[in-house]
């Protein structure tokens, strides 16, 4: 029994097919005429950049902060915080940071754990 159930199982998964991936050249014009997903394929060499790569680097030494601890906001215009947390003091701190392409402006904010120590904010042109 275990072995009819097991053949039937993989002669199903053999059957489903692949469906092509793309490979006779078709390409999609105009309205689609359906919305499924499936009835609209990508043309292969299609590229979907909605969204954009970028490396946030802050050197904290060159600011000249008085504490020892640091906190570091990384945020956008919209409000999306990208990152919240401490940071070392002493080195480079990098970010890769993957943002909607409509988004023009990295912000950040630099807070110190001691009080005579002004925040320190910031932009980075993407």
């Amino acid at each position: 029994m275990k072995h009819f159930f097991l053949a039937s199982m993989l002669f199903g998964v053999a059957s489903c097919g692949g469906g092509g991936g793309g490979e006779d050249g078709t390409t999609v014009t105009g309205n689609p005429s359906s919305s499924l997903l499936n009835d609209n394929p990508a043309p292969a060499n299609a590229r979907f950049q909605q969204y954009q790569n970028h490396l946030f680097e802050l050197q904290p030494d060159e600011l000249n902060m008085a504490g020892n601890t640091l906190f570091l906001k990384v945020y956008l215009d919209s409000g999306s915080v990208l990152f919240l947390g401490q940071i070392d003091k002493n080195s480079t701190f990098s970010l890769p940071v993957s943002v909607p392409t409509r988004e023009k402006v990295l912000k950040y904010d630099l807070f110190s754990d001691f009080a005579g120590d002004e925040r320190i904010s910031g932009e980075v042109a993407l």
